[in-house]
């Protein structure tokens, strides 16, 4: 059953390129069109700097697959090798191959590098997941036309999603533990770790897993937080834990240990890390904050309400005695029920201003009163030239604009008119007044 699969790799191919093509691990060795005289990294790197590709640190530079027989079929290198080539011409016809078989595991296997952009068109390689599946499919066709036994993938890899996702020995907690941290915890329990023996599971994972380390981050900040901006910032200021990713239905994290170019999705930690269920632990945190508040606030309107019958039932009041609070429009104020609290009603700009009007007629009034006193109400003149001489200042509102500013006008001095001297008289010659008293001669042109 011929195993197929592939991966990317943005690095140059020089490194992957010298551990196929190494003497100790491969028996056979071939390429695709390419020179198996000259270095095979080279020329790589030939064909993209002909079409101005592959300089770019995040692009893609090669891709590179593994083709291995079951072990059952006994398969020689020799058949492995024939295989891999025949799978390149198919796949891989307008891009340049290294093939090499290996022999140093107990599995016969193959490798195929090629070389991301094609010698013909210059284009990149692509493969969607539909031909990589189908890839998989021609492998096992071309497999059984070589006497190999045929692999059902699609059945395995659901079995392997079901036994990853079950509720089983290498899941804890409903969280997703992947093959490298199940590989963790049987160093850890091999004793290849130095640590504690009576340690749990988890907390052998805690210690040497940052997968783990970032769950318990995460359940943390759902235990104290209320909404998603405080839980990410409760993350970043604890943790340094990023979150790249932040939106209704999904969310992504970034931790220290790894770095911030590598990201990993919530439902990749487990079910408990969702956005879902994040979202969940957030609103439950919410309304039991809110409940405490609610019960806070009543506790403490009902001391108030205490402390205020107690006031009340000794103090008497007294009548006020300012002549502005004797105005209704100042005493009585409609109000509203909102929630738990009484808030004023909303008010028209008419309504705003019969109070404006209302408070410029009671200021008026005491104006008048005060400047009647100051002059023993004989003489109106005496009393506007009293308040002209003293400057007062007179308060008043204006809705300005609807704002509602209050603006203290200062009305400016009056000088008293003063009669204009005389003007002083002009002296004359007697030649300038025999020129002024005699006539001006008339013009001719004046006639026509």
């Amino acid at each position: 059953m011929p195993l197929f699969k592939g991966t990317a790799g943005k690095a140059k191919p020089k490194k992957a390129i010298d551990y196929i093509t190494d003497p100790k691990k491969a028996v056979i060795v071939s390429s695709f069109a390419m020179d198996d005289n000259a270095d095979y990294a080279k020329q790589f790197a030939e064909t993209c700097k002909l079409y101005g590709k592959g300089s770019g640190y995040s692009e893609r530079k090669y891709y590179h697959f593994k083709l291995s027989p079951d072990r059952a079929d006994n398969a020689t290198p020799e058949q492995c090798h024939a295989l891999a080539e025949r799978m390149a011409r198919e796949l891989f016809s307008a891009h340049e191959c290294v093939i090499a078989t290996h022999n140093d595991t107990d599995t016969i296997h193959s490798h195929i590098i090629i070389n991301a952009v094609s010698f013909e068109t210059g284009k990149k390689f692509h493969m969607n997941i539909g031909e990589y599946q189908k890839s998989k499919d021609l492998a096992d066709i071309f497999g059984t036309d070589m006497g190999f036994t045929p692999l059902d993938w699609r059945t395995k890899t659901a079995e392997k999603r079901d036994r990853i996702f079950a509720d089983e020995e290498i899941t804890l907690d409903k969280k997703y533990v992947s093959n490298a941290e199940i590989q963790i915890i049987k160093r850890v329990q091999n004793g290849m770790a130095r640590l504690d023996s009576n340690s749990s599971e988890s907390e052998m994972l805690s210690r040497t897993s940052w997968k783990e380390a970032l769950r318990q981050a995460i359940d943390e900040a759902k235990a104290h937080c209320t909404n998603r901006m405080e839980f990410q910032r409760y993350l970043q200021n604890n943790f340094g834990v990023t979150m790249p990713r932040n939106t209704g239905k999904t969310v992504s994290f970034v931790h220290p240990a790894v770095g911030k170019n590598y990201a990993i999705r919530g439902n990749k930690l487990g079910g408990d890390y969702t956005a879902i269920a994040i979202d969940e632990a957030l609103q439950e945190n919410a309304e039991r904050t809110l409940t405490n508040e609610e019960r806070s606030l009543s506790n403490a309107r009902l001391f108030i309400a205490e402390k205020q019958s107690a006031i009340t039932s000794t103090v008497t009041p007294t009548a006020p005695t300012n002549p502005i609070s004797n105005n209704p429009t100042f005493n009585s104020q409609p109000t509203i029920q909102t929630g738990n609290r009484e808030r004023p009603t909303p008010r028209s700009i008419s309504d705003i201003g019969a109070e404006l009007r209302s408070i410029d007629s009671t200021v008026e009034r005491i104006a008048r009163g005060v400047s009647a006193t100051g002059a023993g109400g004989n003489n109106n003149m005496a009393t506007k030239s009293h308040d002209n001489e003293q400057f007062h200042e007179k308060t008043a509102r204006r809705n300005d604009g609807g704002s509602g500013k209050i603006r203290t006008i200062k009305p400016t001095a009056t000088k008293p008119i003063q009669p204009k001297p005389p003007e002083p008289a002009i002296k004359t010659t007697e030649h300038e007044r025999s020129v002024q008293q005699k006539p001006k001669r008339r013009s001719v042109y004046n006639d026509r």
